[in-house]
């Protein structure tokens, strides 16, 4: 379980350092919180108010039942943000070796669970493009298998695969950076 402490109402906003204006939440939904903007069309995810009421509730909750919560966390998962970057991270591992094709469930558990149409536009480009060299790269390896004998010798198929792995492994690296570095600040 990744905790980390958000601020009610953000700092920027003449949010204070009092405990009354701290909520603990998961790695995921930290980034999620404020991710919308009241000021923008679509709305703020929560207002302070929503937040000081969940906490309360989550406060009376490990009050009354604290042995739910050990109980639960034997089985939880870890929100569709965090389970991107475990990804990321694997896939840059599998670029250094080339042998396996690159993952992508928790990407599309992303998307079905809307986690990438909330992030800035820039790193949703960042992410978006990562994928689709991963997309590239896996195509590459498995067009490169099925060509026959013949046609692996000129050794053409091998660079071009080489070559969609290394854009994907700085694809990779760009948006693991870039993704890590907005879930660690306050949006």
């Amino acid at each position: 379980m990744k905790i980390e402490t958000d601020h009610i109402v953000p700092r920027d906003e003449g949010g204070g350092e009092e405990i009354e204006n701290a909520i603990p939440v998961c790695f995921g939904c930290h980034a999620e919180i404020h991710s919308y903007n009241d000021r923008h069309p679509r709305g703020r995810e929560f207002q302070p108010n929503e937040l000081r009421a969940h906490k309360a509730q989550w406060i009376q909750a490990c009050a009354d039942h604290p042995e739910v919560l050990v109980a639960n966390a034997r089985g939880a998962d870890v929100g569709p943000l965090q389970a991107l970057i475990d990804e990321l991270e694997f896939n840059k591992t599998v670029s250094e070796y080339q042998a396996a094709p690159f993952a992508d469930e928790q990407f599309r558990r992303a998307i079905r669970y809307g986690a990438i149409a909330i992030l800035d536009p820039t790193l949703r480009q960042n992410i978006l493009h990562a994928y689709a060299a991963m997309g590239q790269a896996n195509n590459r390896m498995a067009a490169e298998a099925n060509q026959d004998a013949g046609t692996r010798v000129s050794g053409l198929a091998f660079h071009e695969t080489t070559a969609a792995v290394t854009l994907a492994s700085q694809e990779i690296c760009a948006a693991l950076d870039h993704l890590i570095k907005f879930l660690s600040s306050e949006q």
